[in-house]
């Protein structure tokens, strides 16, 4: 199966494609960005998530514990803990959960 990007409407600074009931894999792919504007606040959910950063350098903060991040590093986050993203810049990543 196909999703085309020029399918899926960019909802603010993200594009989500709908794969839940598609594949039994993921419930969520998202492909983000975060400015300092617009951070992706603290949150908790059940299910786990991954986020892969693209492009730039931001601080990740998992259970209270804050990280830096950048291009090419993998977050891998547990279901249930507090996460968000912050940066002082643009930053692109993606979320699979």
């Amino acid at each position: 199966m196909l999703i085309r990007g020029a399918d899926v409407p960019e909802q603010g600074l993200r594009r989500s494609y709908p794969v839940a009931g598609r594949q039994v894999v993921l419930h969520h792919f998202a492909v983000r960005v975060t400015t300092p504007d617009n951070p992706f606040g603290p949150h908790t959910h059940d299910g786990e998530e991954l986020w892969y950063i693209i492009d730039g350098e931001a601080t990740a903060s998992v259970g209270g514990e804050e990280q830096r991040v950048a291009a090419g590093d993998l977050l891998i986050l547990p279901s249930g803990v507090e996460h968000g993203l912050r940066t002082d810049r643009r930053v692109t990543w993606i979320c699979l959960g």
